[in-house]
């Protein structure tokens, strides 16, 4: 029996909504889209901010080092970086319906020692029987002492909890301990998952819109299952790399230059070579399709798609490399040029998800507004985004639960 609700609070109960206070700063710095994020919560200040070895304060002075920038350029730079930030009310809600229902919750971050302070400027503070900061505690998420500790305040056993957190490793270390967990996809999937672990959680049932003109996908994780990160540990191991190493090299920095088409594939897979130690662009292209074998192409969402286009305009709007079009043709015969109204590549435009610009984009080349549009992408900072603009996004978990909320969108059966 479920006896308590645990979560995570950076990007899950707190997320970064509007990447554009954050863009404009990128821009004037000369820096990548989603490089001030990582050189901020990927910094060796962050990392020890987390432990409680460095205060808040320390880690901008680091970033400010890192950039050359002067104190008042820092005091805007600070307000400016969390400005998109919003907390999630509808989560909120949930939490304290759990609370009323009995369960005891608690708030377990990763976050420098100024948590509780955060809570109670944002109202929150009631919402938690306990709160297990990092800092706090001198350790931190995937230890599992830190799971230990919350459970031990909280007064349950690891079967009577509930763990909710954005990151795979985290989710991962608390499922090895016994701990129900559920790695966060939205409000909406978490309550199923909540009702599926036997707790009474109604999903309630979504209105139809008003004129529905258009749909538009995602691709990788939509009609591709991302099935190949269930791999990577074992891909690391053969490789003989550290812990977050394939991550890293796969999808950090020279990633997002690729998606937006400021760098080259053949640069893209140099740097993969250097960063895996592999000797060459065809040990490369070698890795990718061992890596890669196991995906596959969702029949389920290609019906849905064809289903779809005797009534509305589709697109599909992906962050992906140059030339993905043609390999997804080549590789499983469908042409995503020729099966969509529109066809979006990130690496194309030179924008991408979740930056406005690419759904504004979007919308204009498919001669629609945003309140008549359904949006379905597997990550939740992309519906964000979506959402912030108007639009109907739906978090995309697996095609039958995705297509039946689609149908309720839209009134009427997809397939």
């Amino acid at each position: 029996m479920i006896r308590a609700f645990i979560t995570d609070w950076g990007s899950v109960l707190m997320r970064t909504v509007d990447v554009r206070p954050r863009g404009a700063w990128e821009r004037r710095l000369g820096l990548a889209p989603g490089d001030l994020a990582d050189l901020f919560f990927r910094s060796g200040a962050w990392d020890r901010a987390q432990r409680g070895e460095a205060t808040l304060d320390e880690v901008w002075a680091d970033v400010a080092r890192r950039l050359g920038l002067q104190d008042g350029e820092v005091a805007a730079l600070k307000q400016d970086f969390w400005a998109g930030d919003r907390l999630d009310e509808e989560l909120v809600a949930l939490i304290r319906e759990l609370r009323e229902r009995g369960l005891r919750t608690a708030l377990l971050s990763n976050h420098p020692s100024n948590l509780p302070d955060l809570l109670r400027r944002v109202g929150v503070e009631d919402v938690f029987d306990e709160v297990v900061v990092s800092a706090l505690e001198g350790i931190a998420k995937p230890d599992p002492a830190l799971y230990r500790r919350a459970l031990e305040r909280l007064g349950v056993a690891p079967e009577e909890a509930v763990f909710v957190d954005d990151q795979r490793a985290n989710i991962e270390a608390a499922r090895h301990l016994g701990i129900v967990s559920i790695r966060f996809r939205g409000v909406r999937h978490l309550r199923r998952a909540l009702a599926a672990a036997g707790l009474p959680v109604e999903v309630p049932p979504l209105q139809p819109i008003a004129n529905p003109r258009a749909v538009i996908f995602d691709w990788g994780g939509v009609f591709s299952p991302l099935t190949f990160f269930r791999r990577t540990a074992e891909w690391e191991q053969r490789l003989g790399l550290e812990e977050g190493t394939l991550e890293r090299v796969l999808w950090g920095r020279e990633w997002k230059l690729l998606e937006i088409g400021a760098l080259s594939p053949e640069a893209f897979d140099e740097h993969v070579a250097r960063g895996l130690g592999l000797p060459d662009r065809q040990a490369v292209h070698r890795f990718y399709q061992d890596y890669y074998a196991g995906v596959h192409l969702d029949q389920r969402v290609v019906e849905g798609v064809r289903a779809l286009r005797r009534r509305y305009r589709v697109a599909l709007l992906t962050n992906a490399f140059p030339g993905h079009a043609e390999g997804v043709a080549e590789r499983y015969g469908f042409d995503p040029r020729a099966e969509f109204d529109l066809y979006v590549n990130s690496a194309e435009v030179g924008l991408a998800k979740p930056d406005p610009a690419i759904y504004r984009y979007t919308l204009d080349r498919l001669g629609v507004a945003p309140e008549e549009t359904v949006f379905l992408d597997d990550l939740v900072r992309n519906t964000d985004a979506a959402r912030l603009m108007g639009i109907h996004a739906l978090v995309f978990t697996d095609a039958e639960t995705a297509l039946e909320d689609l149908a309720a969108l839209l009134g009427h059966p997809v397939l």
